[in-house]
C-alpha cells in the first residue's frame, strides 16, 4: 500500500471504533451528510459526539458548525486522508480550533513471540471489569457515574476486542483491539499502576503486534505526541496527524486513551 492508502485505513479504522463506542452509548444515532458523518447522543461526552470522514465545504461546514453549537461537548476529528487540503482554514472560518494533535502512526506485524498470556473478555460481565479497568486508568479524576457510563459503553460495543493479563489473580493489563479491512487497531492499551516500570506495556504492545501478523495486516493506533518516542521503539512509524477541533467554547475530551 502506497502512504495515502496507508492513512486512509487507519483513518478508517478510528472511524469504525468511534462509531463502535459512540452508538453503544443509549440513545446514540449516526447521520450522514454530504460532507461529514456524525454521531449525535444525550450523554454530553465526545464519546458520543463527534463527526468524522470530513469532505467539506463552505456550506457542510457551517452545518457543522451548527450541529457542534448546540452541544456541551463535540469533538470534529480532522484525519489524514480527509479533505480538502485547506480543511483546516474551512474549519477556523466558522469558529473552530484545533484543541490537541495526536500521531498517527502505524507499524508491520511481527511474528507470535513468547510473551503475556492475554484472555479475551467475552462475557458481558467480564467485558465489563475489563471495560472499568480501562477506565481508571485513563479517567481517574472523573466521577465515578462518568467512568461506569463510559464502562458501559465500552462492553457494549461487542464488536471492539477487550483482552486482558492477568498476574497473580489480578488484572495487570488491557488493550482494545479493532479489527477493520487490512488494519487492526490498537485502543487504550493500560497498565496496572502498580505494575508500571516493569516493561509490561512493551510487551503488551509486541503482542498486539503479533495479533495480526496471520491476517498479514497493519497495525495503527493514535498517541500524544510525547509517548510517540515509545512507540517508534516498539517499531511504529508515523503517518499522519489527526487534529481535534472544537468549537472555542468548548473544552477538551478524550474520546478513549491511546496508551
Amino acid at each position: 500500500m502506497n502512504l495515502l492508502e496507508i492513512q486512509r485505513g487507519s483513518s478508517a479504522n478510528l472511524c469504525q471504533t468511534y462509531f463502535s463506542l459512540g452508538l453503544a452509548v443509549p440513545n446514540s444515532t449516526k447521520i450522514a451528510e454530504e460532507g461529514f458523518q456524525a454521531c449525535l447522543g444525550e450523554f454530553e461526552h465526545p464519546i458520543c459526539n463527534f463527526a468524522v470522514g470530513l469532505k467539506l465545504d463552505p456550506w457542510s461546514t457551517k452545518q457543522l458548525g451548527s450541529i457542534a453549537a448546540k452541544k456541551r461537548a463535540f469533538n470534529v476529528y480532522a484525519l489524514p486522508g480527509d479533505t480538502p487540503e485547506h480543511l483546516g482554514e474551512l474549519l477556523h472560518r466558522s469558529n473552530f480550533r484545533v484543541n490537541y494533535r495526536l500521531a498517527q502512526l502505524v507499524a508491520e506485524p511481527i511474528p507470535k513471540h513468547r510473551g503475556p498470556e492475554m484472555i479475551i473478555a467475552e462475557s458481558p460481565v467480564r467485558r465489563y471489569e475489563v471495560a472499568r479497568f480501562m477506565t481508571e486508568q485513563f479517567f481517574s479524576r472523573q466521577t465515578e457515574g462518568f467512568r461506569k457510563r463510559v464502562a458501559q459503553a465500552t462492553a457494549d460495543a461487542t464488536e471492539l476486542e477487550l483482552h486482558e493479563l492477568i498476574e497473580s489473580n489480578q488484572r495487570a493489563g488491557a488493550v482494545m483491539l479493532c479489527h477493520s479491512a487490512g488494519v487492526v487497531g490498537i485502543y487504550n492499551l493500560c497498565v496496572a499502576s502498580a505494575r508500571r516500570g516493569f516493561g509490561l506495556g512493551k510487551e503488551l504492545t509486541r503482542w498486539a503486534l503479533s495479533t495480526a501478523f496471520d491476517s498479514g495486516k497493519l497495525v495503527t493506533l493514535q498517541c500524544d505526541a510525547r509517548l510517540k518516542p515509545w512507540y517508534e521503539e516498539q517499531g511504529f512509524c508515523q503517518t499522519g496527524t489527526v487534529e481535534v477541533y472544537t468549537l472555542s467554547k468548548s473544552g477538551r475530551g478524550d474520546i478513549m486513551g491511546s496508551s
